[in-house]
């Protein structure tokens, strides 16, 4: 199996998402300064390669569900190269915020990963317990609710503890891919800055996030990276209902997979996404959805190229009046 195919994937895993960082990331939003649960889903795919196909899918055979029964072989296209090859990484995540302090909020993220690949006829699927991160956001700058004129600074730190499978074999006794392995086997750090504008009902959010990943036992290490979340919302709002609608940009860059200190070349990932995404409150309860296609992306012909993401939240905000630290 060709090592760019292998190792694409694996930015998924080890990269923590700006918008998945911070609870307010779609804006100035109700109950964006309470405490909150939340059950997120989170979906994405690679189909097609760079320079060999044009047609590219969300959803092929197999990678979002498993597929049954038997496909015809596709003629038109080589057995190297087929469009029926893809990675798929879904996640289902609880996620919790808590605040200590009007200023001080605490987060925890835990998730299983459901990873799959297929090339040619060799087929990987594993499903497990990732790694849960941990991390503190500080609200330098708090909005106005006298003012049209509202924004908000938040700067956070974290950190990633690798207590998921990241040694998960095959039948025959055979460590899968990393990128099958639900954890990562690393201790990372993170921190992250978030900037929401809003005037009157229009609102601009940005998040930009860095992360340090650290070498797992195996003497496998993702470089650092850096990712941003971008989002220009408008809300409408009635008596206890909230509906926003926005347009999206992500951003990431990250260095590639390193081996013991050795590069695998062709794991960079330099790639620009946009999309739409809705907000809809009621009372206490909210769900998001969010889409993204890639537009741009930085590879090698023999990858598998990006398609894009899905995101899926269901949400209940509490009425906060008191705080552990006044």
């Amino acid at each position: 199996m060709r090592t760019n195919l292998i190792w694409i994937g694996i930015l998924f895993n080890t990269t923590l998402l700006a918008c998945d960082v911070c609870g307010c990331y779609m804006g100035i939003l109700p109950y964006d300064n309470q405490s909150s649960i939340s059950f997120m889903h989170r979906y994405r795919v690679f189909n097609g390669y760079r320079n060999y196909q044009h047609h590219y899918r969300y959803f092929p055979d197999g990678a979002y569900k498993t597929a049954h029964g038997s496909h015809p072989a596709d003629t038109t296209i080589t057995k190297n190269y087929s469009s029926k090859d893809y990675e798929s990484f879904k996640v289902y995540e609880l996620r919790v915020k808590y605040f200590i302090h009007k200023r001080i909020e605490l987060n925890g993220i835990i998730g299983i990963n459901s990873n799959r690949s297929k090339e040619d006829s060799m087929t990987y699927r594993h499903t497990g317990l990732g790694d849960p991160s941990f991390f503190i956001g500080y609200h330098l700058i708090q909005p106005s609710l006298e003012s049209q004129f509202k924004h908000r600074l938040i700067g956070g730190l974290g950190v990633k503890i690798p207590s998921g499978n990241y040694y998960a074999k095959t039948s025959e006794g055979i460590r899968l891919p990393y990128l099958m392995q639900p954890g990562t086997g690393s201790v990372d750090y993170f921190t992250y800055v978030n900037y929401v504008l809003g005037i009157k009902k229009l609102g601009l959010s940005t998040t930009c996030n860095f992360k340090y990943n650290g070498t797992n036992f195996y003497h496998e290490r993702m470089g650092n990276s850096i990712t941003n979340f971008t989002s220009l919302f408008y809300k409408y709002s009635g008596k206890q209902i909230a509906v926003i609608p926005s347009l999206v940009m992500y951003y990431e860059f990250t260095k590639g997979l390193y081996q013991h200190h050795e590069f695998v070349n062709g794991t960079r990932m330099n790639e620009l996404m946009l999309g739409i995404g809705t907000d809809i409150y009621y009372k206490n309860f909210g769900i998001s959805f969010s889409a993204q296609r890639t537009l741009m992306q930085q590879t090698v012909p023999e990858n598998l190229r990006s398609v894009g993401r899905l995101t899926v939240s269901l949400n209940y905000n509490f009425n906060q009046r008191k705080y552990l630290i006044k």
